[in-house]
């Protein structure tokens, strides 16, 4: 045990970026914390509890070089997560459990193919071969393109605390793994194409949402294809503008989703059209909800200005470039300002705002544990938005950087004017709510899109007969699946993680003797 302890201090990376990020980390952690007071109500040690291994196992994710201990505190990120879920139903207990180690299995057959071809250690690996497939690994965990159908489903029932973990900080896992492996010379184009998927597809998603969570679930997707296309571009201002991404886009959205829960239990719902008089109910949940909003949409002088500019900053110059990146910021922009919008703005009355706000604070109940919790985030957002090179020396090189702080300017008034356009004239794209989204829901739309090939492709006089018989094959081997693994297999699928764990730590233990 000794020597295993002492090769576990031996492995912690105090160079580069990472450090800081794990400060953050921390920082974040302790936000959720201090939301969670007051949402938690039953087993509130035991979810502290869960919340330290959370933080400790992090911590080490973030900081070791070593494959095992990084895989084993992975693990143990997910078993904390997990069992946070428990306080709002054993269903997505399962359903996240699931799916988490079935990502698992994948990631740790690419750290033994990576350990296998020489990679002892975590670091930067040169085969694009190997970077597939460990891109391919951290995919299902932290929610890459096609990879990311669980992060709606999941947030959509999950405590808000634990959304605040998952969406702030769990998914930036995988994205602070790529900073490791991915050269930053070169960079990965495949990695560079999924980025740009993931902020268009999923910021339309985001701009189509009513419910205020859900839309939270989709733009984390598309705030997450910024960072993987920061990667992928390579290059130093590159990897500097995924790190401040990281950590502007780690503020904000573990600000909105504490948000959120305080949103949930003012009005009793999280349908953006129904929340009246939000300024005057909860002057400081609205500053912090517009600030954080902002921060998305890249306004200036908050943390995602700073990201978003150094990303963009790095991409080859050019008219196309300039012009695809104008609207990649639109998109983002406008699904952020469609929120504010019908919160803060629409059949909104501010003629007697001081008489009703006085008023709603004798009324309303005050949580002092929430406002520390949104302050942090305020502070957070705006201390990365005027010091973007933060404590230290590893991002010293943005002092002198030009943020061009008037284009910039320039691209926000231009947004703002779209989407005043855009929202005069359309209603504010008001959409409906979307009833269900949960996993079972995409099953079953999947199911229902393989009985409507079926239907397509079946000719002849025994169509109905084929037809008939195909359906009924397919959707009853479906069920059985279905009942199998989310019933009677959960357990057991936990076992290919673990019995992968033991291969990789026997072999470990063996080359010291």
């Amino acid at each position: 045990m000794a020597l295993i302890w002492q090769q576990f201090l031996a492995s912690f990376q105090f160079n580069s970026f990472f450090p800081l990020l794990a400060e953050v980390g921390v920082i974040l952690t302790l936000m959720t914390a201090l939301a969670a007071w007051n949402y938690i109500n039953q087993n509130k040690l035991l979810y502290y509890l869960l919340s330290l291994v959370y933080l400790v196992s992090t911590v080490v994710v973030i900081l070791t070089n070593d494959w095992f201990f990084f895989l084993f505190a992975w693990e143990m990120v997910t078993l904390a997560t997990t069992f946070m879920l428990a306080w709002s139903d054993w269903k997505l207990v399962r359903q996240y459990f699931v799916i988490q180690f079935s990502g698992s299995s994948i990631l740790l057959f690419a750290a033994l193919a990576a350990n296998a071809f020489g990679y002892t250690k975590i670091g930067v690996i040169d085969s694009v071969p190997l970077q597939f497939i460990l891109i391919m690994g951290i995919g299902m965990k932290s929610g890459l393109f096609l990879f990311h159908f669980w992060l709606p489903p999941i947030h959509s029932e999950a405590p808000a605390p634990v959304s605040a973990i998952l969406s702030g900080w769990v998914v930036k896992l995988g994205y602070i793994f790529l900073l490791k492996i991915i050269p930053m010379e070169t960079g990965n184009t495949f990695l560079f194409l999924l980025g740009l998927a993931m902020i268009s597809y999923a910021g339309w998603q985001a701009l189509k949402s009513a419910d205020l969570k859900i839309m939270l679930a989709y733009s984390t997707v598309s705030q997450l294809g910024f960072i993987a296309l920061a990667i992928g571009t390579g290059g130093q201002y590159a990897f500097y503008g995924a790190v401040v991404h990281i950590i502007a886009h780690g503020f904000a959205k573990t600000t909105l989703f504490i948000s959120s829960g305080i949103w949930q239990r003012e009005y009793k719902t999280r349908i953006i059209y129904e929340f009246k008089d939000a300024f005057v109910r909860r002057p400081i949940t609205s500053l912090a909800t517009i600030l954080s909003f902002s921060s998305l949409a890249a306004v200036v002088m908050t943390a995602g200005y700073n990201s978003k500019y150094l990303i963009k900053s790095a991409q080859s110059t050019g008219f196309l470039t300039k012009f695809v990146f104008f609207l990649l910021g639109l998109l983002s922009f406008l699904y952020a300002a469609r929120v504010i919008y019908w919160i803060f703005i629409k059949d909104q009355d501010y003629s007697n705002f001081i008489s009703d706000l006085k008023k709603s604070l004798n009324n309303y109940q005050i949580y002092v544990q929430d406002i520390l919790a949104l302050l942090t985030g305020i502070v957070g957002i705006i201390v990365v938005g005027i010091w973007p090179e933060m404590p230290g020396e590893v991002l010293a090189s943005l002092v002198q950087k030009d943020f061009h702080l008037l284009s910039g300017l320039r691209d926000s008034l231009l947004y703002l004017a779209f989407a005043a356009y855009l929202f005069q004239n359309n209603n504010g794209f008001w959409v409906s709510a979307r009833a269900n989204i949960s996993l079972e829901v995409y099953l079953q739309v999947f199911l229902n899109f393989i009985y409507g090939l079926s239907r397509k492709s079946i000719k002849l006089d025994t169509e109905k007969i084929f037809e008939t018989f195909f359906y009924n094959a397919i959707f009853n081997a479906a069920s059985k699946l279905h009942a199998f693994i989310y019933q009677d297999f959960t357990l057991q699928l936990m076992w290919i993680p673990i019995f992968l764990t033991i291969i990789l730590f026997w072999d470990k233990i063996y080359n010291y003797f």
